[in-house]
C-alpha cells in the first residue's frame, strides 16, 4: 500500500510541474518571424566575417562562432516555428500543406542559390591556389548555413508571407 502511495505522491509531483498537460495537446504553430530572421542573418553575418578575412584570422573563427549561434537559433525554430512536421502526431489539413509547400519551395530557391554561389567560391579558391586549411574552414562553414537555411527558412516564410489569427495569450 505504501507503494501506492508513493507512486500516487510522484505523479502529483510530476503534475505540479505542468509538463504532462504540455504533452496532452498538440503544440501551439505560432509564427516566428523574427527569431527566424535572426537565425538567418547570423548564420549569413558569420560566413561573410569569415570570408572577409581570408577563413584564417581570429575573427574568422568568431564568423565561425556567430554562425553556429545562428544555427542553433535556426533548429530551435524549426522544433517550435509555424510549420506542422512532416510524419508528425499533428494532422496537416489543406491550409497547412498549402503553406509548408511555399515556404519549401522558397526554401528550395534559397539553398539552390546559394549552393551554387558556394561552390563557386570553393572552385575559384582551387583555382587561385589558396591554402587548403582555408577552404576547408569555408566548407565546412558553407555546410552549417546550408543546414542553417534548412531549418529557419521555412519558418521565416511561412511566419513573414502568412497572416496569423492571434489568440488573446499570443503575440506576434
Amino acid at each position: 500500500m505504501t507503494d501506492k502511495t508513493t507512486l500516487q505522491r510522484l505523479d502529483a509531483l510530476v503534475g505540479w510541474t505542468g509538463i504532462p498537460a504540455l504533452s496532452q495537446h498538440p503544440p501551439r504553430r505560432r509564427p516566428l518571424r523574427w527569431p527566424a530572421t535572426i537565425a538567418l542573418a547570423l548564420a549569413f553575418a558569420g560566413i561573410a566575417l569569415s570570408l572577409s578575412r581570408g577563413m584564417q584570422t581570429p575573427l574568422a573563427l568568431a564568423g565561425y562562432g556567430i554562425e553556429m549561434l545562428g544555427f542553433m537559433v535556426g533548429m530551435i525554430v524549426k522544433i517550435v516555428g509555424p510549420l506542422k512536421p512532416y510524419g508528425g502526431v499533428e494532422k496537416a489539413d489543406e491550409w497547412d500543406r498549402a503553406v509548408r509547400a511555399r515556404a519549401y519551395l522558397s526554401t528550395f530557391a534559397v539553398f539552390a542559390i546559394t549552393t551554387m554561389l558556394a561552390l563557386f567560391a570553393l572552385m575559384a579558391g582551387l583555382a587561385l591556389d589558396w591554402p587548403k586549411p582555408a577552404l576547408m574552414q569555408g566548407a565546412a562553414q558553407t555546410l552549417f548555413l546550408l543546414f542553417t537555411i534548412l531549418n529557419a527558412t521555412p519558418a521565416a516564410q511561412a511566419s513573414w508571407a502568412v497572416r496569423w489569427q492571434q489568440d488573446d495569450d499570443q503575440a506576434g
